[in-house]
């Protein structure tokens, strides 16, 4: 399919400082000079799905066991078009240094809603030479996680008031106190067609955390974790870890590792001795 002048782009950092990000923007001309053209893409569907069935004994039919969606292939068709065989050289080079072997890249569609990935190469780049200047480039990525995320990164906040409201005389019978501070929690939409996996970062002082999704129920709990005001537990639900100052720690065993699926989620942080502490939120939209 010939997606003509539309726009995507592949963004690598290396870590640990290892190299300048490499920013290859497709449909555009770079600071050398040299357009580069998106002229086809695949794998933008459905993922291919990882599972069985299982033949029922002395029954016909199977067992329809679990199964997942597996990883994502893309194939795009990249044309760089140089002012001169030197520059062409020159995007040659570019473009093996944009997509990591062992690391992963960021991969943006543009049109007709922008959404990303995390991609590394998989196996070779084949190169064809229409002219002397220009080069056209076969690459294949995979995508470990095959959803395709919203470019925006959504973000929400709360903070855990002082339980106790002080109320300035006179006052006049019959008035009602207030029962307790409101909760520390936010409403998260997921404005995609497919669960997302949030990110929760907790900022003391609070015992005990608890990070509850109000809608199911679920909850991921630190029932013996103390953190003082300056300390930050992170709690990553895509890789259902949890660090606390940049530490491992584990969850209770009788957690759940929630999502959040397409719609609104009722997001809250529970615990004792809270007042003060800070919740935030982090999720993309996603689609599958």
């Amino acid at each position: 399919m010939d997606l003509g002048y539309f726009t995507a782009g592949i963004t690598y950092t290396p870590p640990l400082g290892a190299g300048p990000q490499t920013d290859l923007e497709l449909g555009a001309a770079d600071a050398n000079g040299i357009w580069w053209r998106l002229r086809s893409w695949t794998g933008m569907g459905g993922p291919a799905t990882s599972g069985q069935v299982v033949q029922r004994g002395g029954d016909h039919g199977t067992w329809a066991t679990p199964q997942w969606y597996a990883e994502r292939l893309i194939t795009l068709t990249v044309e760089a078009c140089a002012p001169s065989q030197a520059l062409r050289d020159v995007a040659r080079a570019t473009l093996q240094q944009a997509i990591p072997v062992s690391d992963l890249a960021t991969l943006r569609w543009d049109e007709p809603v922008p959404v990303q990935m995390a991609v590394r190469r998989t196996g070779e780049i084949p190169e064809a030479y229409p002219t002397l200047n220009d080069v056209v480039f076969s690459v294949v990525l995979v995508a470990p996680d095959p959803r395709k995320y919203s470019t925006v990164l959504h973000s929400l906040t709360a903070t855990q008031a002082s339980a106790a409201v002080g109320l300035a005389p006179p006052l006049t019978p019959p008035f009602t106190l207030p029962a307790g501070a409101p909760p520390m929690a936010v409403a998260c939409t997921n404005a995609g067609s497919f669960e997302t996996r949030p990110t929760v970062t907790i900022t003391g002082p609070i015992t005990g955390p608890a990070v509850v999704n109000q809608t199911t129920g679920q909850a991921v709990s630190f029932p013996g974790m103390t953190l003082a005001a300056t300390d930050v537990l992170t709690v990553d639900f895509t890789a259902r870890q949890a660090y606390l100052n940049g530490v491992f720690r584990t969850a209770d065993v009788s957690s759940s590792w929630w999502v959040l699926p397409p719609g609104t989620t009722t997001v809250q942080v529970t615990g004792t001795g809270a007042t003060g502490s800070t919740m935030t939120v982090a999720w993309r939209d996603a689609w599958i």
